[in-house]
């Protein structure tokens, strides 16, 4: 992305440890750059981050370096991005097309999280985080075809 333009980046993943990896994967890339690569401060968010971790989201990206390499702040995140909250700065949305939902199953009485693509108002809502504050781009990590097809209106009710 060093010839996009400078802005944040939101990433959305599926859960905790995904997102821990990622983090820690990221941070070996850029490293591996070497000197002449922007900096990258790569901020993980899920509902159990203690909130003291979570509010880094807000703590501004790292500056440019002389010789025109932009630093970004990359938050990855549930979706608890997708609509509570607006990241300024943000103006690239990664957006991969799943996230962990609740469903229940009768037939052993237990509730679970599984790994589903979203549906297409969360696409929507996940597009529109890029760009809140400027103009963004959001990069679906899925076929259109796909996104018209198998991407239902709204998620399942939790309960019926």
């Amino acid at each position: 992305m060093s010839e996009e333009q400078e802005g944040d980046i939101l990433l959305f993943l599926t859960g905790q440890e995904e997102i821990e990896d990622a983090c820690k994967r990221l941070q070996r890339e850029v490293e591996g750059l070497g000197p002449e690569a922007g900096e990258l401060k790569c901020i993980p968010l899920y509902s159990t981050l203690p909130p003291n971790l979570q509010q880094r989201i807000f703590e501004p990206a790292p500056p440019n370096k002389p010789n025109g390499a932009i630093g970004r702040k990359v938050v990855v995140s549930t979706n608890i991005a997708e609509t509570s909250l607006t990241i300024d700065g943000v103006v690239f949305v990664i957006d991969p097309g799943f996230s962990k939902q609740k469903v229940y199953n009768p037939r052993i009485r237990v509730e679970s999280l599984l790994v589903t693509p979203i549906s297409k108002a969360s696409a929507q809502q996940r597009a529109g985080r890029a760009g809140r504050t400027r103009p963004g781009k959001c990069f679906r990590l899925y076929t259109g075809k796909r996104n018209q097809r198998s991407l239902f209106i709204s998620i399942y009710a939790e309960c019926f």
